[in-house]
């Protein structure tokens, strides 16, 4: 019978730096076409709006769907429901290990700045990620609000026993960061993209709509290496990538898949100078690959609720 599992189960369940390791695994399987992956597509039911995503990931023997509100995970070798997933902390915590993987290859080794843009919950799981791959000193945090900014500064700092310092203006978060994180709703870029420093990696993971844009065209054009999750999503929902193919700015041929890169066919880093960035959208097949590592452990712990069928 298929196991239910809560948003608390999936907390208790699975750590941020637990999910960087199997989401590296993820896009190695991809490397080797064991991995398809399904695109979101948005709709809209009279006042009512929904998403569903989802994929295969044949070593781990699971194919899934994400709805808004659900997420149901089956067996490849079976077809049966094995389990049913409230998906928003599973979501919240495969977003921020995305980056991770994204880190550990684009970002220099011993990157230990990070400047962070956004201080939403979303924010929490970007730096947990990147201290899990990186051996991260210091955070400089900017957001609108000053008392938002030093709080979310105070509570990180004591969370991972990094110093995590708040500044008042994004260019004090950019210059000087090794790795740069954008985790906004933001609808224009929010820094300019002369400031990033040679040899930076550039994390943008706020936006998933072809309306929004965290990182300019500037950003984009300086970087050696463009990485995206997944090119198909990516040309329906990377804003900024959008923008500047419309305009001529940048080709789609450019972008290269992160499994290309996790896998060893494409160099993270030509050159110890050379500015990354990574546009995440957050896909399907990660919500599978979590969902089947969280499942695995819940068996083993006894943890969820069976269901009738």
């Amino acid at each position: 019978m298929a196991l239910f599992l809560s948003n608390d189960d999936v907390s208790g369940l699975l750590s941020v730096a637990e999910c960087v390791e199997v989401l590296e695994d993820l896009f190695q399987q991809e490397g080797r076409g064991l991995v398809e992956n399904l695109p979101r597509r948005r709709a809209r039911y009279g006042r009512a709006g929904t998403s569903l995503m989802g994929g295969a990931v044949l070593g781990s023997q699971a194919y899934g769907v994400r709805h808004s509100t659900h997420s149901l995970l089956y067996n490849t070798e079976t077809g049966a429901l094995d389990a049913v997933f409230e998906p928003g902390t599973l979501a919240w915590i495969r977003t921020g290990a995305a980056s991770g993987v994204a880190a550990k290859y684009l970002a220099a080794s011993d990157a230990s700045v990070v400047g962070m843009i956004g201080t939403g919950r979303q924010a929490i799981t970007q730096i947990e990620a990147i201290c899990a791959v990186r051996p991260v000193k210091q955070v400089k945090v900017f957001s609108r609000t000053e008392a938002t900014r030093t709080a979310f500064a105070r509570e990180m700092t004591e969370r991972l026993g990094v110093e995590v310092v708040p500044v008042a203006t994004t260019e004090a978060s950019v210059q000087g960061s090794q790795i740069v994180i954008a985790i906004t709703n933001a609808r224009e870029p929010v820094f300019d993209g002369n400031l990033i420093e040679p040899g930076a990696c550039v994390i943008a993971a706020g936006s998933n709509s072809y309306a929004k844009r965290e990182v300019d065209t500037t950003t984009i054009q300086r970087a050696s290496v463009v990485a995206v999750d997944n090119l198909e999503q990516a040309k329906i929902e990377c804003g900024e990538l959008i923008w500047a193919v419309d305009r001529g700015e940048f080709r789609w041929q450019q972008a290269v898949e992160l499994h290309r890169i996790v896998s060893g066919q494409v160099s993270g880093r030509p050159t110890a100078d050379a500015i990354t960035l990574f546009e995440s959208q957050g896909i399907g097949i990660e919500d599978v690959a979590a969902m089947s590592y969280v499942l695995r452990k819940a068996r083993t712990a006894e943890v969820g609720v069976q269901l009738p069928f």
